[in-house]
């Protein structure tokens, strides 16, 4: 068994990758995970496919790593099967599109262990970032989320900077005392959104994470508009669905843009009538107060004049999330596994 700087037995960590048609990004990420810091013999690499379709599972085989296939699973079945292959005292997940520093699970195991002694510490996340390579769209979908107004606060946001507890992070970026998985598990139902159910179940237990912003993952994000407001409407579908399922709120902003755009659709038609600018005007003030301070924001982090496309994305965001929690609320169970 290696040792750690401590002289201490490094513990064993489970490396779990989810994925699903990645031919084209998973070699970032598993290269990335083959070149760790950490002690060879103390971790391991797990991938869980749900049914690729093309050379995945031929990249993946270049790496020597396990390789499972789980047909047609959700991403929460798909992460449970890593689960359950896993041996390591600690299960850490990142993504097929996402690449992380070597020093990854080293920094992982020091911190959550460092919080050894606080029983309702369950694990450690961090925030993810573009790639240095990627399009400048989605460099500025990096930037638009590390704001209060494109992520809600959430704490994948890197805007946050220090070590804190939080109730949830990215399933991208984390990693679990395998402890508790003895208890919990994802629901093998959910497909997005995945991470917050789960999470919000270890939160309601009790439960938090050590959220560290040094700990950051490279993750390629939406390249193009078309792509960023799907994934918007999607995300939308999705926590609306989870609520559902629970049948309470479980992120307080989440209604708020659906809330948004049937405020503003009664605004326009209150105005038409009336025959006057009565309420649209404060509102679209409101919007422009907001996407005004997040594109200062966006500049501040990436200095360039494509800042000024962020009260676009803002607004595309917004209305494309809240159409698809409206979408997420109304249809019919069951629902099927293919988002809008």
């Amino acid at each position: 068994m290696s040792t750690n700087l401590r002289g201490e037995s490094a513990p064993m960590v489970s490396a779990v990758v989810v994925t699903y048609d990645s031919e084209r990004t998973v070699a970032e990420t598993l290269s990335s995970l083959t070149a760790q810091t950490y002690p060879d013999d103390c971790y391991e690499v797990i991938v869980v496919d749900g049914g690729s379709t093309d050379g995945t599972e031929d990249v993946a085989a270049e790496y020597g790593v396990q390789f499972r296939v789980v047909e047609g699973a959700t991403i929460g079945a798909c992460r449970n099967r890593g689960i359950e292959a896993a041996s390591g005292e600690y299960v850490a997940f990142t993504d097929s599109d996402c690449a992380v520093p070597a020093t990854w699970l080293e920094s992982h195991v020091e911190r959550i262990e460092r919080y050894a002694d606080r029983e309702n510490v369950v694990g450690v996340g961090g925030p993810n970032r573009p790639f240095p390579d990627d399009p400048p769209f989605a460099k500025l979908v990096g930037s638009l989320q590390g704001t209060m107004f494109g992520s809600g606060g959430s704490p994948q946001s890197h805007a946050i900077d220090g070590e804190r507890l939080v109730r949830s992070v990215a399933a991208c970026n984390v990693c679990y005392d395998a402890a508790v998985f003895s208890e919990f598990r994802y629901d093998d139902a959910v497909n997005v959104g995945e991470d917050a159910e789960f999470h919000f179940r270890l939160s309601e237990a009790g439960y938090r994470f050590v959220f560290d912003p040094a700990i950051a993952v490279s993750h390629h994000l939406s390249a193009d508009f078309g792509s960023f407001c799907r994934k918007s409407r999607s995300y939308g579908y999705a926590m609306a669905r989870i609520q559902r399922r629970h049948g309470r709120v479980i992120r307080w902003y989440s209604a708020l843009p659906s809330l948004g755009l049937g405020t503003g659709s009664l605004a326009t038609l209150s105005d038409w009538r009336a025959r006057k600018a009565r309420y649209v005007p404060f509102l679209l003030l409101a919007f422009l107060l907001v996407s005004g301070y997040a594109t200062a924001q966006v500049y501040r982090d990436r200095r360039t004049p494509l800042a000024l496309l962020v009260p676009v994305m803002l607004a595309a965001q917004y209305a494309y999330y809240g159409v698809g929690f409206i979408e997420g609320a109304l249809a019919p169970d069951p629902v099927p596994q293919e988002l809008p």
